[in-house]
């Protein structure tokens, strides 16, 4: 099979990325290079010939260093059928470079920082850095929007849907309960206060917390007595988990258009897990949660009412339907090929 390098910032435990792994190494044989403390949350090492994991910070001045290093003698060493690069700033980094690689180049900003930012100096950066690739890959409609007009015919939408799920596990919490899952980045802008506010209004309120921890509040947040950190799971084990709750978190602050316009993988991980959300309604695709009932939509991120919240999510929580024909189709299975496309 030909070989496919594929270069991110990440040690190997991201959800989509271990998709995109597991469906490309069917195809290639994956060199990867990423950055981390250690392989211990590696999922996708098994999936790849060869598995190259810069040790340290992303941030690290040394580290980033040792990372260019690695990938020039990965860069000059081996011949590749195609390149898949993870988000803007290692385009910006490898630019001279993978100019000669461009025709089998593939950009993959589903954690854009240029979408984040309408500024002047972002945009500029969008026309320089958006050139280069053959392909661009988004993981919605909306986000299609915020790309550049004229990069938008060679950007292709590879939705966020996780792998079909049939595990459902009963609800662990009593009908007077609330245990909520926190999940994926975890942080001030995703939900952290609200959680705070509702385990301080009352003792039957639980959460349990999966995957990287950005800040300290949210630090403190998962040492309360009723928050139960969990470390980072694979999707399967955090799909298990997920159908045991009441809601999956999903909240996002209005401060940039790349927030307003998310699509939640956690839409699609309720609907797999029989799990509503928690919503709020400044994000464009809480509409479409409102309409097909699955989850709670709140006023605003900034709640103001956290006792007549929580009531309504106790009294909710059973309310909400998860239609059989969404599950087959919110599935990475269903579209999956367009990822293989873009690498043709």
């Amino acid at each position: 099979m030909p070989y496919l390098l594929y270069l991110c910032i990440n040690d190997g435990s991201d959800t989509r990325i271990n998709k995109e792994i597991k469906t490309l190494s069917k195809h290639f044989d994956i060199i990867y290079l990423g950055i981390g403390r250690d392989e211990s949350q590696s999922f996708v090492k098994p999936l790849c010939r060869e598995f190259h994991l810069v040790k340290g910070h992303h941030k690290s001045i040394g580290t980033l260093i040792r990372y260019v290093g690695t990938f020039l003698k990965l860069y000059f060493t081996q011949s590749y059928g195609s390149i898949h690069v993870i988000n803007e700033q290692l385009l910006g980094i490898f630019y001279p470079l993978l100019w000669w690689s461009r025709r089998r180049l593939v950009a993959d900003i589903f954690d854009s920082i240029f979408l984040r930012s309408n500024s002047a100096l972002v945009r500029s950066l969008q026309s320089w850095v958006y050139r280069l690739p053959s392909a661009i890959i988004v993981t919605d409609d909306n986000r299609l929007q915020l790309v550049p007009d004229h990069f938008q015919k060679k950007t292709v939408v590879v939705e966020n849907y996780p792998y079909a799920f049939t595990d459902v596990q009963p609800k662990a919490a009593s009908d007077d309960e609330l245990l909520i899952l926190y999940s994926g980045s975890l942080g001030v802008t995703r939900g952290t206060q609200l959680l705070n506010d509702l385990v301080a209004l009352s003792s039957k309120v639980r959460v349990w917390a999966i995957g990287w921890v950005y800040d300290e509040p949210t630090r403190q947040l998962c040492q309360h007595p009723q928050v139960t950190f969990l470390g980072v799971k694979t999707q399967q084990e955090t799909m298990r988990l997920a159908s045991e709750c009441d809601y999956i978190l999903s909240v996002y602050e209005p401060i940039n258009d790349n927030n307003l316009n998310a699509s939640p993988n956690k839409i699609y991980d309720a609907v797999q897990a029989r799990t509503p959300v928690i919503i709020n309604a400044e994000i464009k695709v809480a509409s479409f949660v409102e309409k097909e009932n699955l989850g709670y939509v709140t006023d605003s991120y900034y709640v103001t009412d956290t006792k007549k919240l929580l009531e309504e999510l106790i009294s909710r929580k059973k309310n909400f339907v998860f239609d059989q024909s969404l599950s087959q189709r919110y599935t990475w299975e269903a579209v999956e090929g367009k990822l293989l496309g873009v690498h043709r």
